[in-house]
């Protein structure tokens, strides 16, 4: 899989295509150049570009030595490690690089997220709210970035709980530098994990790349503090997109690092939240498993179509137009469904037109 990566413009999601397409990437390497270009509608010189590399295994090689080296470790999207969340994502990478713990940690996670210079109320809340989803066995998920990122991390170390940072570099490229004690901390404790390999310096590109990887693992996300063109609302936006549930601390008023995350109460898309409690409550039958709640254990008697949608709710709440599509069913039946259920006490509806398991 590293080889077919690092072919001419190939890329994620063109990887992805050709390993669905013929099976393994092994199966790439040796189909004709041509045969490439056609299965995913590219040049030539693209399709002669995979043959290549796959017959260059050198630099491939030198990453495996490296990640051995560093104790880390590679995850391809086929792989049972891989964090099943982040698989059904619309963009997944489809290699992971991880150095800490093993792929538990993902199952009950929430992403704390928010500016780079926050307000005292900022430095108070963030790791306040990761100290007590922590102690209530919730993984925190962030950026490691300066700020409410490395709050959020660090109020669930305090905590002794566990922490997963996703990095916008490469797994032994420490950014912020000055993060160097608090990356030792959280692979002792959790995971770091990036979709980009030893060595790679950050971009500025990656780190919108890598707010898909942060929501995409978790059950919801927080916003602490973010401007309207933050990179935590790019976070809030892809979340709702992936039909999680989103939650908001309210800022001071007129404050531009709170204007973002304001404008998402005001909307009605984010839940508001002031303690850890309003997190854990709101996703209740999810979280059970870690938090001794009592869950929806016996269910009302349902019939085949009823018991369809409650299956597909199982990692969350889903826009209705994504449960309709993933149903097969019409609009006017899925709201029929959904109405009866919300009746039985086994659904409830979410701010931004959607639908998840009470």
């Amino acid at each position: 899989m590293l080889s077919l990566l690092s072919a001419p413009d190939i890329g994620n999601s063109r990887a992805r295509e050709l390993v669905e397409i013929f099976g393994s990437p092994q199966e790439v390497f040796t189909a004709p150049a041509r045969e490439i270009k056609e299965a995913i509608t590219v040049k030539l010189k693209v399709g002669q570009g995979v043959v290549k590399a796959g017959k260059s295994p050198a630099e491939a090689e030198k990453i495996l030595a490296r990640l051995e080296k560093i104790d880390a470790r590679m995850v391809s999207l086929w792989d049972d490690e891989y964090p099943s969340r982040l698989k059904v994502i619309e963009d997944p990478p489809v290699l992971l690089f991880i150095k800490g713990e093993n792929s538990p940690l993902y199952d009950y996670s929430i992403a704390l997220v928010g500016t780079r210079a926050p307000s005292e109320h900022g430095r108070r809340m963030a790791p306040r709210l990761a100290g007590e989803l922590a102690m209530a066995g919730v993984t925190v998920v962030s950026g490691m970035a300066l700020g409410i990122d490395s709050l959020a991390h660090e109020g669930a170390l305090r905590a002794g709980g566990r922490t997963i940072a996703v990095l916008g570099s490469g797994i032994d490229v420490i950014y912020p530098p000055s993060n160097r004690k608090l990356y030792s901390r959280i692979v002792s404790q959790g995971a770091v994990i990036t979709e980009y390999g030893p060595g790679i310096d950050p971009d500025q590109h990656h780190f919108p790349q890598r707010n898909r990887i942060i929501s995409g693992l978790c059950l919801g996300v927080v916003i602490i503090e973010g401007g309207l063109k933050s990179g935590a609302l790019i976070t809030a936006r892809l979340a709702l997109e992936q039909g999680k549930e989103l939650f908001a601390v309210p800022g001071a008023a007129g404050l531009p690092r709170s204007a973002g995350v304001n404008r998402l109460l005001k909307d009605g898309t984010a839940t508001l939240v002031e303690k850890g409690e309003d997190i854990t409550d709101q996703l209740r039958s999810q979280l059970a498993p870690i938090m001794n709640v009592s869950a929806t254990l016996s269910l009302p008697k349902l019939d085949d179509k009823e018991a369809a949608v409650y299956e597909l709710l199982e990692n969350g709440p889903l826009l209705i137009d994504e449960l309709i599509r993933r149903s097969s069913t019409n609009a006017v039946e899925i709201n029929r469904l959904l109405t009866s259920m919300q009746l039985k006490g086994l659904l409830q509806r979410h701010p931004g037109a959607r639908i998840g398991r009470a």
